[in-house]
């Protein structure tokens, strides 16, 4: 929790979100009255006054507000949204102070509830904001009201804080199949909103009701502090991989049926309105975990063989790409770099593949375990990962690697299981969350955790902080 300093230190940074906080709280009524008209007077602010300060400290330029239009596109949140709650929040503590030569390492528990999940896990890839602050989500996995919750760490502040639940925002009832999972990589939409979706603690016994129609999509808008649903992404499937145009125009999505083997749909919306524009339900679709997507806005997805399936924006259509991974399918991906290559990593078998702008594949060798997430260095020379994703990190030392993106070439940059078994009293199970801010050279880890007397590496989840040299 807070200590009270930091409350008085997170009212200044954000106060709007600090007057909402007390308004929940107990108070009397001229207090509270006093704070709802100050609230007031902060939401007729501009979210850039309001992230001013905290923007000047970190060096950064204040970004628009979230209703601003650019080029065109409609900027409006979605029909309900409900403040950032900031309910929970714990501070990182210092595993390896770093030198010229070393990097520098910081971890902290996520703060989900006080109540037994099934269990508590990571499984979406997080999001690092222009402004340095880091979104994520974590949940409960549990099927029936299961839910997810939303998390920002702030690198001025140093504090991991929860800021709002998929059932308060999406809206749920008792007994109905959940949200017990953020299983998709957020992605940046339009105007720099965040957008995620939901996905169920499991699929067996499903059943699809009136309150739960499948995944929600929702928006987050980490300028104005809010949240909202904007309702479910394809009705009656499962949502584990999005990704989004370069503009954040498009949304693309794999989505899964609950009640096939392997089945569903490639499915693309506008973000902005939530139509639907494209959908391919080819049954040799595979894989259902990544997409990667180009600088021309071009969606790359799996379809069995090492093949890729590609989804064209400019004529909304769909081709096969000659071309042929390394593996059977995608199983991660990062964005393009400056010169239009994209980086990815497959499955069965797993290997690092670098896929060029004209649609060329060049292997870059095999990855040294279970790859679930990759993340590409500012320069665009260094591919980063962490092997073993599934529950055994910790047994092979849970170590962050870079890959030379021109020859291939690996080195370890830390080995983190032994520092978290000695500051932490923890084991690393892996991560399927690897994000780097570009600025500050710093990468964040979801990490699947578990106490050292557990080697199942799962039942709680640990944000790492490695800041290179």
């Amino acid at each position: 929790m807070h200590t009270q300093p930091a409350l008085w230190a997170e009212s200044l940074r954000y106060p709007a979100r600090y007057a909402y906080r007390l308004l929940r709280g107990n108070m009397s009524n001229q207090l509270r009255t006093t704070v709802l008209i100050l609230a007031v007077v902060v939401s007729a602010c501009s979210s850039a006054t309001l992230e001013s300060a905290d923007q000047s400290e970190r060096g950064v330029v204040a970004t628009t507000t979230a209703e601003a239009v650019d080029d065109g596109v409609r900027c409006e949140g979605p029909p309900t949204e409900v403040p950032w709650t900031a309910e929970e929040s714990a501070q990182t503590v210092l595993l390896a102070e770093g030198s010229d030569t070393s990097p520098r390492v910081e971890a902290v528990r996520y703060p989900h509830p006080d109540y037994e999940g099934k269990p508590w896990s990571h499984w979406g890839q997080g999001v690092v904001l222009d402004d340095g602050r880091y979104l994520s989500g974590v949940g409960d996995h549990r099927a029936p009201d299961g839910n997810a919750y939303l998390f920002e760490y702030n690198p001025a502040s140093r504090l991991l804080t929860r800021i709002g639940d998929v059932q308060a925002i999406a809206g749920h009832a008792p007994g109905d199949w959940g949200y017990g999972k953020i299983h998709a990589q957020m992605v940046r939409g339009p105007c720099d909103n965040v957008m995620v979706t939901t996905y169920w603690g499991s699929r067996r016994g499903i059943e699809f009701t009136a309150g739960y129609q499948g995944d929600v999509l929702i928006s987050i808008d980490p300028q104005r502090l809010t949240i909202g649903a904007q309702g479910v992404f394809y009705p009656e499937h499962g949502v584990p991989s999005l990704a989004a145009s370069p503009d954040g125009t498009l949304l693309y999505a794999e989505a899964v049926d609950p009640l096939g083997d392997d089945a569903g749909a490639f499915v693309v919306r506008e973000a902005a309105d939530g139509s639907t524009v494209f959908v391919d339900s080819d049954p040799s679709h595979t894989g259902y975990r990544s997409i990667a997507v180009d600088a021309e806005g071009r969606a790359y997805y799996s379809i069995g063989g090492g093949r890729l399936a590609v989804y064209d924006p400019q004529s909304n259509t769909q081709s096969v790409l000659d071309a042929e991974l390394p593996g059977n399918w995608l199983r991660a991906a990062t964005g393009p770099d400056a010169d239009g290559t994209v980086y990815g990593v497959t499955r069965e078998p797993e290997v690092f593949f670098a896929l060029s702008p004209e649609g060329m594949v060049r292997s870059l060798g095999a990855a040294v375990g279970y790859t679930t997430s990759v993340a590409l260095s500012p320069d665009g020379t260094k591919l980063y990962s962490v092997p073993r994703a599934h529950g055994d990190s910790w047994k092979h030392g849970a170590p962050l690697i870079a890959v030379d993106t021109t020859t291939g070439m690996q080195e370890i940059v830390v080995e983190l299981q032994p520092l978290a078994a000695q500051h932490l009293g923890m084991r690393l199970g892996g991560t399927y969350s690897v994000a780097i801010d570009s600025q500050a050279r710093t990468i964040y880890l979801g990490m699947n955790a578990s106490d050292t007397n557990d080697d199942g590496g799962f039942g709680e989840v640990v944000l790492i902080i490695v800041t290179l040299p």
